[in-house]
């Protein structure tokens, strides 16, 4: 068969006749004709173009987040998902956070007493902590192979919490020592979000670029600017499809991790522990660069509250050892060569452990289980041995009681021992 060569505007009307003729005179064969139909819904300029083989984008980025009024200047993160439904043209959802804080005046001695901050400054304290649920459009006005220009719009879930000191209050109208009268607020709101960024794009997969986001709040808006990298991928039928897996397809091995563990909702006074993470994982693959691994894993959990002193108020030194079996399910993907990205749901369910306030036991923990995400890397330093990296975070206690979690940073090693 000739080749075939159109313009983006004629090639719909021009496969279509080509497609009849071929039909009428019966000259091709039926294996010519099916060819002709994937030209059709294939080819970069023909009636198909919004085909891209990477229809999916997931990106993360960090940067500065400008709060209006007399607040400083804090820190963003931003992670999003976008599927395109043609080359210019996508949705997303967004989950990013920001965090914006003033504990200077916490360091400022009042002259008068030593041991409490200066009630001068102690009033422009404060921490702040911005989230965002953003679901909107995207559109690629300028797309080349090595830039392009990102213009969001849509609308965002905007949850605003504050902690600032209300007043104070002196035990006597001569005594210098006072008690704070803290002041905390917790709004939801759904604002309006836009978005300009702009991206190059070193390889078909990978992007790099600068992005701006303003969010249009009632009385004080909220701009960051961050920057993001992005990975395409596809979750097409060819990349997922499950197929009859053979025993010998299957491998497993062993995993031991150091575990950095903190509270999600931590404070000035809190500190990471060093925990331990191990234990033994399947996996089984589901097209050439997508496998679904299942874990076991005996987690350590931990957290450790220093005691602190101001003024006449007293924060008590606390501690906790509760141990979990974890049970993650994730998604791991061949990014590229030796590594591998990952993410999923996992299960945590108490096991045993003590916790202590001042020195003195607590009563038993009750038993519970818990849900969470994980996100991580992993780089391969053999064909047997690797390197693991991974974020982990709690994120519902199936409770009725209110529940802050902890989260983890961890890296550590993994082992196979078949391979598959």
């Amino acid at each position: 068969m000739a080749r075939l060569e159109c313009k983006q505007g004629i090639a719909f009307d021009y496969y279509k006749l080509l497609i009849n003729e071929l039909v009428i005179m019966n000259k091709y064969s039926i294996f010519q004709l099916l060819l002709a139909l994937s030209f059709l819904f294939t080819t970069p300029n023909g009636f198909a173009q919004a085909t891209e083989r990477y229809r999916f984008e997931v990106e993360t980025g960090g940067g500065t987040l400008r709060l209006s009024g007399s607040y400083r200047a804090g820190y963003f993160y931003r992670q999003q998902l976008t599927g395109f439904v043609s080359p210019r043209v996508g949705v997303a959802l967004g989950l990013n956070w920001g965090n914006s804080s003033n504990l200077k005046p916490l360091t400022i001695t009042d002259p008068q007493a030593a041991y409490q901050p200066d009630p001068a400054q102690i009033k422009s304290f404060y921490q702040r902590t911005d989230q965002m649920t953003d679901l909107s459009l995207v559109w690629l006005p300028v797309r080349t192979r090595r830039h392009q220009i990102r213009v969001q719009g849509g609308v965002s879930l905007y949850r605003q919490r504050e902690t600032k000191v209300d007043s104070l209050l002196y035990l006597t109208p001569r005594d210098p020592y006072y008690e704070t009268i803290p002041s905390q607020t917790n709004t939801r709101q759904v604002v309006p979000v836009v978005s300009l960024g702009y991206d190059f794009r070193p390889s078909k997969r990978w992007s790099v670029g600068v992005v701006g986001t303003h969010y249009f709040i009632p009385g004080g808006n909220t701009t960051a600017l961050s920057v993001r990298v992005g990975y395409r991928l596809d979750f097409s039928a060819d990349s997922l499809g499950i197929r009859s897996i053979r025993s010998n397809e299957l491998s497993w091995g062993i995993r031991a991790a150091g575990s950095g563990v903190n509270f999600n909702q931590k404070g000035v006074n809190t500190q990471y522990r060093l925990r331990f993470n191990g234990g033994v994982w399947a996996e089984l693959p589901l097209s050439l660069t997508w496998s679904l691994r299942g874990e076991m894993n005996y987690a350590q959990r931990g957290y450790k509250v220093r005691e602190v002193q101001r003024g006449n108020i007293r924060y008590l030194s606390a501690m906790g050892s509760p141990n979990y079996l974890e049970l993650p399910l994730l998604f791991r993907h061949e990014a590229s060569y030796r590594w591998h990205l990952y993410g999923g749901p996992y299960l945590a369910f108490f096991l045993n452990g003590h916790t202590e306030s001042d020195g003195q036991p607590n009563p038993p923990t009750p038993g519970h289980t818990l849900i969470g995400l994980m996100l991580g890397a992993s780089y391969n330093l053999t064909s047997r041995l690797a390197f693991d990296a991974r974020y982990q975070r709690d994120m519902l206690k199936l409770s009725s009681k209110p529940y802050g979690g902890f989260h983890s940073f961890q890296a550590g090693l993994i082992y196979t021992v078949q391979k598959r």
